[in-house]
């Protein structure tokens, strides 16, 4: 015997589950509300949402861990929607992701997806490609954009800055102005440091 409650035991709680059916005119709100009530991830989901919301309305510090090529992967635009709308107050992010959203923004780049699971490497690295698990961008897309941003950028930084250091967080709020000068005004950074 496990010790576990029996289903008529007074003390066992139970509610009913409901359906997460949308209406007629419903809102993703409204059905992220409802979808707490449902069982499996949709339960999941909307208590996240119900935490989430409790987080920005009241007086919390709200700390985005923002790792793995995300930004590469597409999600920059969501990270720049909730830091412009000030649902986050810290990103705490990798590098890569701080600039990897460049490339959806330059020129002629395009990220492609991949089957990771039938990818040959060696292929699209003769091919000319860097390959991020379920996706692949142009290595001399990929190099120019960090050429862009360690190149074009320190050397205008070597003009201004003049101590012997920069910390690292005025050195990305630096990065963002630059940014947003240049033309990338919707980069994670460029957003960032327009909303300090």
């Amino acid at each position: 015997m496990t010790g576990d409650l029996r289903y008529d035991d007074p003390s066992l709680l139970r509610e009913p589950m409901t359906v997460a059916e949308d209406s007629p005119r419903g809102s993703v709100l409204a059905l992220l509300g409802r979808m707490r009530k449902s069982a499996f991830q949709g339960r999941k989901l909307g208590e996240a949402f119900e935490a989430w919301k409790r987080m920005i309305e009241g007086d919390s510090l709200i700390c985005l861990g923002y790792a793995a090529s995300m930004s590469s992967a597409g999600m920059w635009p969501l990270v720049t929607w909730l830091v412009e709308r000030g649902y986050v107050d810290v990103l705490a992010s990798t590098s890569a992701n701080i600039t990897e959203d460049l490339l959806d923004q330059m020129e002629e780049t395009r990220v492609y997806r991949v089957d990771p699971e039938h990818v040959d490497d060696v292929a699209l690295a003769a091919k000319g490609y860097y390959r991020f698990y379920d996706h692949i961008v142009s290595s001399k897309k990929y190099d120019q954009m960090e050429t862009v941003v360690t190149g074009r950028f320190f050397d205008d930084l070597a003009e201004t800055w003049r101590k012997p250091t920069i910390p690292t967080v005025r050195l990305l709020f630096e990065l963002g102005l630059w940014l947003d000068a240049k033309g990338f005004p919707k980069s994670i950074l460029a957003t960032a440091a327009r909303g300090q």
